[in-house]
């Protein structure tokens, strides 16, 4: 009787002794991680205003595809790899500011029917901002899109930009929704001619075959050739613990509109 009270005592103490130290080691890797992300949290603060000085010191007079700026990069750093990606929102269509301007609103109906929503859907949209602000893309589904109709607009909107669309970074859905006249065929030949050369100024789409001056007189206040809003998401890497930083600048007032790190 007494060896099996020892043998369960013996049993209940080894029990005790792995639980105490699988939570030791479980309280251990928790404050690892934390401090792994704290490391990752002020690298990424500190690297903000390099990435500001980099977007400022660009020429500003016409941004593209081509620029240093628009290819992602990847660097191992002392403290981990670090991961960076800057896209300009003036390349989408700003969806706030469409129900309030006509022609931007016309544009709007074109890409909804271009991607295969149904155009009325804009009227969703405007009954919505008659009585509260559109604060983010996901309000679309508040108001009544559906996930399939979500999922095909949302690659294309945007809630930040200037208003005008960035002819030399739009995506093609973009670019057709801009004017009638700029079928896919024209797009394309817009494509091509930017990613050798990109437009320096909005009248520069003459020279490309099917743009006619009376086009461009119609878009003239939908466009431009370059970009003032950037949206910047950089993530770094320490160990297995990822903390990612997301940024919307404004380059022209150097303000940040938006910040949240993960």
């Amino acid at each position: 009787m007494i060896l099996l009270l020892v043998l369960g005592l013996f049993l209940s103490l080894g029990i005790y002794v792995s639980s105490s130290l699988e939570s030791l080691f479980s309280a251990r890797t928790t404050v690892e991680k934390v401090y792994a992300k704290q490391q990752g949290y002020h690298a990424l603060v500190s690297l903000i205003p390099h990435l500001k000085e980099a977007l400022r010191t660009e020429d500003m007079s016409f941004d593209s595809l081509l620029d240093p700026w628009a290819f992602p990069f990847e660097v191992e750093t002392e403290r981990g790899i670090l991961k960076v990606e800057i896209r300009d929102e003036d390349r989408f269509i700003n969806v706030a500011r469409a129900v309030s301007e006509p022609k931007l609103e016309r544009a709007l109906r074109r890409l909804f029917s271009r991607v295969g929503v149904d155009p009325s859907k804009v009227d969703l949209i405007k009954r919505w901002a008659k009585r509260r602000k559109i604060r983010s893309l996901y309000d679309l589904l508040r108001m009544g899109f559906t996930e399939e109709e979500f999922s095909r607009v949302k690659g294309f909107l945007t809630l930040w930009s200037s208003g005008k669309v960035n002819v030399n970074t739009a995506p093609e859905e973009v670019l057709t929704s801009l004017d009638e006249e700029l079928d896919e065929v024209v797009v394309e030949r817009i494509l091509r001619r930017r990613s050798k050369e990109p437009f320096r100024k909005v009248e520069d789409l003459v020279l490309v075959d099917g743009v006619t001056f009376d086009t461009l007189y119609r878009i003239r206040d939908l466009i431009d050739v370059s970009s003032r809003i950037f949206r910047i998401e950089a993530t770094v890497k320490v160990g297995d613990v990822e903390t990612t930083l997301v940024l919307i600048y404004d380059r022209v007032s150097g303000r940040i509109l938006y910040k949240k790190v993960y």
